[in-house]
């Protein structure tokens, strides 16, 4: 008995051709078929004969879920419509607007997973701990930790939950509906008890990554959207030694603007017990405006799955004309800055980049801190570093190198002026600068 096309499109994609053959029709057949199947048929690009697909409802919805881009404004519109694939995998059906990047490595717009972008927007990092207990709590098929999610749970939480989320894009009708959300305006006086309910388990703002304890607030000061991290509250070793990290981003983004690189905007506050740093998001616009972002790890994975460090994963993007060598020489220039501070975290991450139609470009620098001194499993191990002399090969000539160095040395020296380092930090940089 033949299969109906149905049945067939059920365990993959087929040709016109193929469908006749397995189903023992005709070429009119098969297109009325096709047509009586309506829109729950998928036509997939590529290839020298179109293949078709059915799809299937996905993540609570339907079989045809729309991709929001938000402007700079807050405008937001419609670029294209994920289709999840009866047999497996999505297809990203474009619209006009839509950034050719977001068809992904093939260009064809056909994942085999829920692809990259979406990925992406996953909860992740501290915050996103914190998320998911929370979507545990409410539904038990939520893994507790973010990391154990399948696709399922993340097209799930990104479809009901992801109207904050980092980047431009929101995913799912009803993200879309609270994109213009009034948001809640918060001073530095609230910070302190912002930062206990984070450490409680609530979750105020999105998912930003990272390991570091942090929130996410609309600063009624600046009226703009910022990302704040936080020292444990106290005077013991744990919360110094996290105070003393804090003041060290702070310094490495004073640092990295002598050399040119773009950084975000941020502030050290102290207020009761804690010390904050307050730094603007560059994915944000105003109120209500929204910027590109998709971390280098996404990209790199997606586009030419190096996995390495910064240098190499941005000169192979580089070498399929997807980034300028502009922008790879400022990753370069910020990781050898990042191995003469210490900065034992420069993993792919923690560097993103914004879309520009079929490139991508260096988004400003952040987490750039000297991680390598953070308490390990909650022991804080004496200061001890030494700055590398000889650092991995880059397309770096021995002049910016030398220059990177002389930055760094301000660095150190800086750090040790500061009257917010703790003593044993003080002690450790009094005995010679780490960068000579």
């Amino acid at each position: 008995m033949a299969l109906s096309i149905r049945d067939i499109l059920r365990r993959g994609p087929a040709t016109s051709k193929a469908l006749q053959i397995e189903a023992d029709i005709s070429q009119a057949g098969v297109s009325r078929q096709l047509r009586a199947l309506g829109d729950s048929v998928v036509r997939l690009p590529g290839g020298r004969a179109p293949r078709y697909a059915l799809a299937r409802n996905a993540f609570g919805g339907d079989d045809r879920l729309p991709v929001y881009m938000v402007d700079a404004d807050g405008n937001n519109a419609v670029v294209a419509y994920l289709r999840p694939l009866a047999h497996g995998g999505y297809f990203v059906e474009p619209l006009a607007g839509m950034p050719p990047v977001l068809l992904g490595e093939t260009g064809h717009g056909v994942y085999d997973d829920l692809p990259y972008f979406l990925a992406d927007m996953a909860p992740q990092g501290f915050l996103g701990k914190q998320i998911a207990l929370e979507m545990a709590l409410r539904s038990p098929d939520f893994p507790e930790d973010p990391r154990h999610w399948n696709t399922d749970h993340i097209g799930r939480y990104l479809v009901s939950n992801g109207d904050d989320l980092p980047g431009n894009l929101a995913f799912g009708a009803q993200a879309h509906l609270r994109i213009r959300r009034e948001p809640q305006a918060v001073g530095v006086a609230d910070f302190p008890a912002l930062a206990d309910a984070v450490m409680g388990g609530a979750v105020p703002g999105s998912s930003a990554g990272g390991e570091q304890p942090k929130f996410t607030a609309y600063s009624a000061e600046s009226r703009a959207h910022m990302i704040v991290k936080f020292s444990p509250p106290g005077n013991d070793p744990v919360a110094r030694r996290w105070r003393d990290i804090l003041v060290t981003e702070h310094h490495a983004l004073e640092a990295m603007r002598q050399c040119g690189v773009s950084v975000a905007d941020a502030r050290l506050l102290e207020v009761g017990d804690r010390l904050f740093l307050e730094s603007q998001r560059f994915d944000r616009q105003g109120k209500y405006g929204r910027m590109p972002m998709l971390s280098l790890q996404c990209v790199d994975a997606e586009f030419t799955g190096i996995g390495s460090n910064w240098p190499r994963a941005m000169h192979a993007l580089e070498q399929k004309g997807m980034v300028s060598s502009r922008y790879v020489y400022e990753a370069e220039m910020m990781w050898v800055f990042g191995k003469l501070i210490n900065n034992t975290d420069m993993h792919l991450g923690n560097l993103s980049l914004g879309i520009d139609g079929s490139m991508f470009r260096l988004l400003p620098v952040y987490d750039m801190c000297s991680m390598g001194f953070a308490p390990r499993g909650g022991e804080v191990l004496p200061y001890e570093f030494v700055a590398p002399e000889a650092l991995p090969v880059t397309s770096l000539d021995d002049k910016a190198v030398a220059g990177i160095r002389s930055v760094a040395r301000t660095f150190w020296h800086n750090l040790m002026l500061d009257e917010r380092i703790s003593p044993e930090f003080r002690e450790f940089l009094q005995r010679g600068n780490p960068a000579n």
